[in-house]
């Protein structure tokens, strides 16, 4: 018979089909979870950022959850899903108090976060975290474009920077806890009755 015998090819198929049990293999399948469930966890973000968490700060940066929320979206549901919800979750933030960037800011992380999303693994940790320093780093510029050539506010770049770099720390930091919070509940799940 010759490698290229359809023939022997299907025999080939048909006896290895026939002989050999195999065991079932548990395979983990990703679902994306509801968008309207995302929503509501985003307003519960944002609210969470606007009461709670709005005195918690490391030198003048404060933590943006939404910015962890919309990363993890994007890298888990793609680029409509992360960017919605980036938009509606930054519009939400600057109707409690903004002057635009947030909707602009949010609906770009949302995007660009979706569009790693068919190029890594959305649980990498690695990946996971360097996608919310890049978003913080994104959103932040967002802001200084606009209060830069919107409100036309000058002299802003240094003290932006240096708020920036602590809420980078700050965000992956989140990252990290939501990452180690997901890990305990999956092994959780996966232990034996």
């Amino acid at each position: 018979m010759s490698a290229r015998d359809p023939a022997a090819g299907a025999l080939r198929l048909r006896d290895a089909s026939q002989g050999v049990r195999r065991r079932p293999v548990d395979a983990e399948v990703s679902v994306a979870p509801r968008f309207s469930v995302l929503l509501l966890i985003g307003v519960l973000a944002v609210l969470a950022q606007a009461t709670v968490l709005h005195g918690v700060m490391l030198r003048g940066a404060h933590v943006s959850l939404v910015t962890v929320l919309v990363v993890w979206t994007g890298l888990r549901c793609g680029v409509v899903t992360g960017g919605w919800l980036g938009l509606l979750c930054g519009f939400l933030e600057d109707a409690l108090g903004g002057g635009g960037a947030n909707t602009l800011g949010a609906a770009l992380v949302g995007f660009l976060s979706g569009s790693l999303s068919n190029r890594f693994f959305a649980d990498s940790p690695p990946v996971f975290l360097s996608a919310i320093a890049g978003a913080t780093v994104v959103r932040a510029v967002a802001s200084y474009v606009v209060l830069e050539t919107g409100f036309g506010e000058r002299a802003l770049f240094v003290p932006m920077s240096h708020e920036t770099f602590w809420s980078v720390i700050l965000d992956v930091a989140v990252g990290a806890v939501v990452l180690f919070v997901r890990h305990v509940a999956s092994l959780r799940s996966a232990r034996p009755l």
